[in-house]
Formats: structure tokens, sequence, C-alpha cells
């Protein structure tokens, strides 16, 4: 006698502050694809709402959205309303197959929450420290890590970064799903890699920090060797303000530099030119950037450092790795590519199939369906019925 159908699995994805909304939106309609059911937990923001709006509009998902981020709502606010958003997961628990925690927003509050979900609770590892810690090891990273039933890293180089940090003891229960591509704005298609014969500059694009080595444009601005190259410079991006120096610098020079956060349609037109990138980081884990222009079909070069370097690695593309951040480096990669622009666009084309969601999560039941009690088991578990949509 064979068995009936087997229910959906069903997730919660709870993305308290929408730090990643494109990366939960891509998540969330790959594992519908795949027949899974799935209810974000997560923010109104002042950026990004097409995706929650995307979010809303699928079918298959659900979404619950608070006023938690500090974009939409002062802290006073905001906390209270995180506070209120995990009370929802939990009363829902028993829906769900799995509770995935995206970004921590609140450590204080997560971590007896995690500890009542444990049996459920996946933790996403997107960096083992918080941009910013200078600290090696970040505590509360490491305690939500512990009560994860599983843990789930977007790339091999954070998982390595992770392990490198806090040591083996969690290996057991790591797995590596990857980052897959995001498009500048919900549903806008892949775009085919053709080959770039000739740039027409070497542009950043992405909020400007510290550790992104946007200084790398002040060393080609100086560089003879560069200017001979008849090659523009540009930085698109929102800076930070201790990095103002750097950008007034970067005028001086000659450096076109947009200082804002640019919307779709001007961002699909600056991936759409033909230009060549650069991710000059002095270090990353992974780079939603890098898989944006992965998407776009816009060519890139980048530092050997995290998940770009690697994903430049596995794909033969040594050509488009930079030494170091230098002049020179940046030229020695200029010449490879104009020797070589369809072996080039043969390798970002398969790095962008690779990369794409429907690939990327056949690993998704290996991440959330880690052998453990079913959550119809929990006898204390008891529905709510709370709204579907919580807006504030």
């Amino acid at each position: 006698m064979s068995a009936g159908p087997q229910p959906a699995p069903r997730l919660a994805l709870v993305d308290g502050g929408s730090f990643v909304l494109p990366y939960d939106h891509a998540l969330a309609t790959g594992l519908v694809r795949r027949g899974w059911r799935v209810r974000f937990f997560g923010s109104g923001t002042a950026y990004n709402g097409a995706f929650l709006q995307a979010l809303r509009d699928s079918a298959g998902i659900e979404v619950v959205a608070r006023a938690v981020s500090g974009t939409v709502a002062p802290r006073w606010r905001g906390v209270p309303a995180y506070a209120g958003l995990l009370a929802a997961v939990w009363r829902r628990r028993r829906e769900f197959t799995a509770v995935n925690l995206q970004f921590s927003v609140l450590w204080p509050l997560e971590l007896p929450w995690a500890w009542l979900l444990r049996r459920r609770f996946v933790f996403t590892v997107h960096n083992a420290v918080p941009h910013g810690y200078a600290g090696a090891r970040h505590a509360p990273t490491r305690w939500l890590a512990a009560l994860a039933r599983r843990l789930v890293f977007v790339s091999e180089a954070t998982r390595h970064d992770f392990a490198q940090r806090y040591g083996p003891r969690l290996d057991a229960k790591a797995v590596v799903l990857p980052h897959g591509l995001l498009p500048l704005a919900p549903g806008l298609p892949v775009q085919p890699y053709r080959p770039l014969h000739a740039p027409q500059a070497l542009v950043f694009w992405g909020t400007v920090k510290a550790y992104k080595g946007v200084e790398l444009f002040a060393a080609l601005a100086r560089s003879p060797a560069w200017r001979a190259q008849g090659l523009a410079l540009e930085v698109h991006g929102r800076w930070d303000a201790a990095l103002h120096g750097l950008r007034d610098e970067l005028v001086a020079l000659g450096v076109k530099v947009v200082d804002a956060y640019l919307d779709a349609p001007a961002l699909q037109a600056l991936l759409a030119r033909p230009v060549l990138f650069a991710l000059p980081y002095q270090r990353a884990s992974q780079s939603g950037a890098l898989y944006t222009l992965l998407h776009h079909g816009a060519t890139f070069v980048a530092t050997e450092v995290g998940d770009p370097g690697d994903l430049l690695r596995r794909h033969g593309l040594q050509a488009l790795l930079l030494g170091g951040r230098s002049p020179e480096a940046v030229l020695a990669c200029l010449q490879q590519l104009r020797a070589a622009p369809e072996a080039v666009a043969a390798g970002l084309a398969a790095a962008q199939q690779q990369s794409r969601w429907d690939a990327v999560l056949q690993g998704a039941e290996a991440a959330y369906l880690a052998p453990g009690p079913s959550p119809a088991a929990d006898p204390a578990a008891t529905p709510a019925a709370d709204p579907v949509d919580t807006r504030r």
C-alpha cells in the first residue's frame, strides 16, 4: 500500500530588519517552486519596498511585516515591534517544519526565542562576525549557532571563515546553501553574457565602506600607466560619513562620484553599459553586488578574498582575479580580458548558470529538513489566529 502525498514543507523565514530583502525574495520564491510553503516575518523599509510587495503578491508565500527597521521606525518603536514579530513566530511554531533566522537584530531577545525553538531553529550565517566588528569572535553569533539545529552558510568561504574563528565543533550541523543570483528588481530576467571587447570605464558600485577598498580608485587616478588607457573611473553608491575625505579626494582627481542610492532604473542603465566593474574588497565573506552583477551579465574583476575570489577561481576565471589592490594588478586583468573576451564571457556565463536559484536550491532539503522531531510532535504547541499581514 503506497503512502499518500506528503504535506508540503513549511518554512518560517525571519529577517526582522529586512536587511536582505532581495535575497529573502529569491530564496522564498525558489522554495515555493520546489513545492514549499513560506511565511516571511520581516519589516517594511525605506528601500527595497518592491521586494516586500512581491513577496506579498507571490502564491505560496504569506507575509507578517512590522515596523522594525530603523529606516521606518525609531528604536523605541522598533524593539517592541521586533519582540512582537518573534512572538508571532513562536505562537505559530507548530505550523513550521523549520524556523530560519537570516540576520540577528537584537540578540537578547533572540537567544531565549532560539532556545525555545531549538528543535526547529535554523540559523543562516551571512558573516562570521557583524560588519564593522573588530573582534575575531562575536559571542552572540556563536551562541545562536550553538542553539541551531542546522547552520546554513551562504558560501564555502563563509563556512571556512566561521570554522577558523570558532573552531570545528559545529561542523556536524553545517550546510552550505550557496548564494544565488539577485535581480535589481523583482522579475527582471537574467541577462546573457556577451564578450566585453572595449570597456568604457572601470566602475565600483555599492555602498562605500572602509573594507571595500575603494581607495584603489585614487591610486588608479594618479597612475600614468592607467591614464594612458583612456578609461574613465566611476564610483556609484552611498558613502559612509567616515570616508567623505576619500570621496572628496576622488572628485578632485577627476573620478566620477555619485554619492547616492541608485534606484532600479538608474542601476539597470548602469549595468547595461559596456563597462568593467571592480570589487576591490580588502575582506569579504560574500557579496550581494557580485550576484547582482552576475544576474545582469556584467563583467567584473575582484580581489582574491571571500566568495568573489572563490567563485572566480572555481570557474577558471583567474584572468579576472586582482593579484593585489594596485594599478598594476588592474592593468594586468584588463590586458587578459582584452586578449580573450570570449573565453571570459563563457566562464562568467557558466558561473551565472550555476548560481541560478533552481540550481542552488537543490540543497534546500539538506539545509532545512535535517533529522529532528516533527513540528506536530510538540504537544505544547498551539496554533494562533494572528492576521497574516500585520502592518504598523
